[in-house]
């Protein structure tokens, strides 16, 4: 589906996210994002780790 879509998506987890891991994101895109040192709610945690994360989806 996401293939399909045509839209670029970037997927990004915590590496101590235990509901989305990454082997599961790779399953998905080749080329997950995983943000050292966060959980699930990496958002929360550490906000500005996000910002390149949207600069670059932004960019695309």
């Amino acid at each position: 589906l996401l293939a399909a879509s045509g839209a670029s998506v970037i997927l990004a987890a915590g590496e101590h996210d235990p509901m989305c891991t990454a082997d599961q994101l790779r399953k998905l895109v080749p080329a997950p994002v995983i943000l050292p040192g966060l959980g699930h709610n990496a958002h929360v945690e550490s906000p500005d780790a996000l910002w390149p994360i949207i600069e670059r989806l932004a960019s695309s």
